[in-house]
């Protein structure tokens, strides 16, 4: 049992580390997206933060899947649309944070875009690590297709 938990931690430790590194590369996508498109193309912070963020989503769930996490209990169908269930919440997460920031905080847009990505990437790991591509009692879900 003891063997158990410490491979099951190492393993956590492991896709945490991966989602880290994956989620940089992302994150310095979807910042270079959300500068774009606020500062050169002059477009309002808040819908900035939501297409920069959809870039990030896509991103984000191709990578994860390939790199991190691998598996799911789900289709690759009916996991795509529990990604963008949980990044709903996470563009929720992100437009509080930023409003708050810019708003109430008067701290310039790109830092709070910085503080709500942070804030962002610990929802976004623990909600697709405990739900989406958790594979714990899959016996009579059919496998997820493997890339």
């Amino acid at each position: 049992m003891k063997v158990t938990i410490q491979i099951i931690q190492r393993q956590a430790k492991k896709q945490i580390f991966k989602y880290l590194l994956i989620a940089t590369i992302v994150v310095s996508i979807e910042v270079l997206s959300f500068a774009l498109l606020n500062s050169v193309m002059k477009l309002n912070y808040m819908a900035s933060t939501v297409l920069s963020m959809a870039v990030g989503i896509g991103l984000n769930w191709f990578f994860s899947r390939v790199f991190v996490f691998k598996t799911s209990r789900y289709s690759m169908h009916t996991e795509i649309l529990l990604v963008l269930v949980a990044s709903l919440f996470g563009v929720g997460i992100q437009l509080s944070v930023i409003w708050l920031c810019v708003e109430k905080l008067s701290i310039i847009p790109i830092v709070g875009k910085m503080i709500a990505i942070v804030i962002t990437f610990f929802w976004n790991f623990w909600v697709r690590k405990r739900y989406i591509f958790n594979t714990k009692n899959t016996e009579n879900v059919p496998p997820a297709i493997e890339y």
